[in-house]
């Protein structure tokens, strides 16, 4: 499957990927359960949220760090840091850019990132 999408700009420059952060996002969503189980080990699930250890920072009990399984939305109730996806959350537990985390996403299911020129 090819995705496509601007990166940050209204043009593409010669060495600007596209990527389609929708698709991404997507099928992120859709696979939110294995994914948070790969990034969060000792997470555990309640109701439609997965609740684990943020390990960003010496975090030592469940409880505030959470993500939306069904929205991927995830906040952490301790440092106020949130993010609207699972995208965005990569690039967070990574320390990484959005299209950086995009790009590993995108790799897990096969999904190819094109470049221009």
């Amino acid at each position: 499957m090819s995705v496509y999408v601007k990166t940050n700009s209204f043009r593409a420059t010669p060495h600007q990927s596209l990527i389609n952060y929708k698709a991404i996002k997507e099928q992120a969503r859709i696979n939110s359960h294995s994914l948070l189980r790969q990034w969060l080990p000792n997470g555990i699930i309640k109701a439609h949220e997965y609740i684990a250890l943020n390990p960003t920072r010496n975090d030592q009990h469940l409880g505030s760090f959470r993500i939306n399984m069904r929205s991927g939305q995830w906040a952490d109730f301790a440092t106020s840091d949130r993010g609207g996806d699972l995208i965005a959350l990569l690039a967070y537990l990574d320390h990484s850019t959005q299209s950086q985390a995009a790009r590993k996403i995108s790799s897990l299911f096969g999904l190819e990132v094109h470049h221009v020129g």
